[in-house]
């Protein structure tokens, strides 16, 4: 049976806390991405108490939209050297004493914050790919019966593929071509367009579109622009609608 009055005297200095059944929960200092408060999970007897996060790492990351679920390898790879452990997704202190309870609160929040934060700056390629979905489902909306994919050939006699080829009156075609914040992404969508541009196609009108829901640096959107004109995500519908007029 866990001594909850024990440890709410060794860490209501500094702690808010909330005693529930055979557990309790500490709100700490720490903030997930979403700037959510990272709280952790006491259990025990009167003599060893194991401390975690009871999967909060993994709530934040699913509700912040990534839905490639991170595994168990790859967390116990980021808290091993805590000495933590992970299962199910949970991360986990060993058995500690009533004495080592502050250190382990400590560890396991800031084990729990490093793993959704790496979560955030690595696990992109399902966002990525539900960013494309999105654009693809917007263009059925408005062109279904003229949205192809296809081949384009640029001022180098290259072809390059588009996915998203608008096929308007009187053999205009609109590129709509989305990229995402990613080196290989922007290299490979500056050069097909650009080739492209530099055809001087009269029947030809180019549109970058670039995901919103990322970070992007000033300088990457003006090497984009150099190619094409660019639109972020939220704001491409009009902008698509104008142009396909």
């Amino acid at each position: 049976m866990i001594a909850p009055k024990a440890i709410i005297d060794s860490l209501a200095a500094t702690r808010t806390w909330l005693w529930q059944d055979d557990f309790l929960r500490l709100a700490t200092d720490c903030l997930y991405p979403s700037n959510a408060g990272v709280s952790v999970f006491v259990r025990g007897g009167d003599r060893e108490f194991v401390v975690s996060d009871d999967g909060g790492a993994i709530d934040e990351i699913a509700g912040s939209g990534f839905r490639n679920r991170i595994t168990d390898r790859q967390i116990r790879g980021m808290v091993k050297r805590q000495g933590l452990k992970v299962e199910n997704g949970v991360i986990y202190s060993p058995p500690v004493s009533l004495d080592a309870v502050p250190a382990a609160v400590v560890l396991v929040a800031n084990a729990s914050k490093e793993v959704a934060d790496w979560a955030l700056a690595h696990l992109r390629a399902k966002v990525t790919r539900d960013f494309k979905a999105s654009l693809s489902e917007l263009l059925q909306r408005h062109f279904h019966d003229n949205l192809k994919t296809a081949k384009v050939i640029g001022h180098s006699n290259k072809p390059h593929t588009f996915s998203n080829v608008i096929w308007l009156s009187g053999e205009r075609r609109l590129l709509v071509d989305p990229v995402v914040n990613d080196p290989s992404s922007v290299n490979a969508r500056l050069a097909s367009n650009l080739d492209v541009r530099m055809a001087n196609d009269p029947l030809i009108d180019q549109l970058i579109v670039y995901d919103d829901a990322q970070e992007w640096s000033s300088s990457d959107l003006k090497l984009l622009q150099i190619a094409a004109p660019i639109v972020p995500f939220s704001l491409a519908e009009s902008e698509i609608v104008r142009r396909a007029a």
